[in-house]
């Protein structure tokens, strides 16, 4: 362990990581911390060794969101993950990875829970119209052909930070159960769909995220602004068959491949 980390009080770390090596594989290294910067950029400052390493944190202090931006990660009893394994996948093969997860998540939550989880393009996960969650994907190269890939996960479990932070409506798990839900059992589905989703085929992970993405798509026929588009609105078209999201804007049908896209409010994390 890394000096980046501090030891979580005994009792909740090895509850957690009980309860995550009960789901997963022997294979899989499991590290459970009270507090730490970021689960993401640790598992990078250790792409060489970080191969089948799952690293969960009750807090982070300096959690990171997609293109960059923060995640707002308060120690209330939510769930900051990440899982790093090394692939020789090319690049263009991991598009659809952290897509995939976010509606195999989804499922699970459903399943579970009985929760209408949708998904917001690309990855952010939403129940009763806010954002829960986000998956982040992140890359290091440890050698000419082998790839440290990181998967990250923020999901808000006990509580939501402030939407007025936020700037947009923001849940949590408990909030929409109007109960408290298992933290353990929420950390260790997680884990293990995350790593489950991982080890499939390029050609599976498309199969089951066009058989899935359609039920789960928060975006579809909806108005939505996006600021690579200039100014106006689009109408959100579904998933194009790269993983791009097909809009319709000013009498056209584009792809977008990155950036932010809004329904009426801006992402900030």
């Amino acid at each position: 362990m890394t000096s980046s980390t501090s030891p979580a009080a005994p009792s909740d770390t090895v509850r957690l990581r009980q309860k995550l090596a009960a789901s997963l594989d022997e294979g899989v290294y499991i590290d459970v911390v009270e507090s730490i910067p970021s689960t993401n950029t640790a598992l990078k400052e250790r792409a060489d060794s970080s191969d089948q390493h799952v690293l969960l944190a009750l807090e982070q202090t300096a959690g990171v969101g997609r293109r960059g931006g923060a995640w707002l990660s308060p120690p209330v009893g939510n769930l900051y993950l990440s899982y790093a394994f090394h692939s020789e996948r090319p690049l263009s093969e991991l598009t659809f990875l952290p897509m995939t997860i976010a509606v195999a998540l989804a499922d699970e939550f459903e399943a579970l829970f009985g929760v209408d989880c949708k998904i917001k393009w690309p990855n952010d996960i939403y129940l009763g119209g806010k954002k829960c969650g986000g998956i982040l994907i992140e890359t290091v190269n440890v050698s000419a052909d082998k790839l440290a890939v990181i998967i990250g996960l923020g999901l808000n479990v006990a509580e939501a930070p402030s939407s007025d932070v936020l700037q947009r409506p923001a849940t949590s798990l408990n909030a929409e159960l109007e109960h408290d839900v298992a933290f353990d059992e929420v950390a260790a589905v997680c884990a293990k769909t995350i790593i489950d989703i991982c080890r499939l085929s390029h050609d599976s992970l498309k199969t089951l995220l066009r058989s899935s993405w359609p039920k789960r798509d928060l975006l579809f026929n909806k108005r939505i602004s996006a600021p690579s588009l200039g100014a106006g609105s689009a109408i959100a078209r579904g998933l194009s068959s790269d993983g791009g999201l097909q809009v319709e804007f000013a009498g056209a049908m584009t792809t977008l491949y990155a950036g932010e896209v809004s329904l009426g409010h801006v992402d900030t994390q």
